[in-house]
């Protein structure tokens, strides 16, 4: 089964569902991750993508990530069985981009720099509270698809 997570960048949000995913290693799943707005040459996204590794390293997890973000193209989502975007504003960016399976599940989460998560000096809290969001939301996701065992 592929399951196929979307942000923005594919920096927190997004890596972090897909490292969680693969770090369960549960057989016959292929977890994979894009952004919408992609822009590895941009130096505020690779010091945020080092904060994640930060944050994955400090759950024990970094093994399982990815090296660097990639864009949502038509090719990235083909083959997708799930496909989940982590708010309204990701589901309509991804909508311009591609073609959004029926059932593309919204997750609803808060990035940083939006709503609430507004203050600079509350990031690491802010990847803490979006973590826990988001391990949380993958642990139903598995127990509802029935994902089965670790390889």
């Amino acid at each position: 089964m592929k399951i196929h997570f979307i942000c923005r960048g594919n920096i927190l949000r997004s890596v972090i569902a897909e490292t969680y995913l693969r770090s369960l290693k549960l057989e016959s799943v292929n977890a994979i991750s894009s952004g919408t707005n992609v822009n590895w040459e941009d130096l505020t996204e690779k010091e945020y993508f080092s904060n994640s590794m930060r944050l994955l390293d400090r759950h024990g997890i970094k093994a399982y990530a990815k090296t660097i973000p990639e864009q949502l193209t038509p090719q990235r989502i083909n083959g997708s069985d799930v496909v989940i975007c982590m708010n309204q504003r990701v589901v309509d960016e991804a909508r311009i981009l591609v073609d959004l399976p029926q059932g593309a599940i919204n997750w609803d989460i808060t990035d940083i720099g939006e709503a609430h998560r507004t203050i600079p000096d509350n990031r690491e809290q802010y990847e803490e509270e979006i973590y826990n969001e988001i391990t949380n939301k993958v642990d139903n996701l598995v127990k509802q698809l029935d994902l089965g065992t670790e390889k």
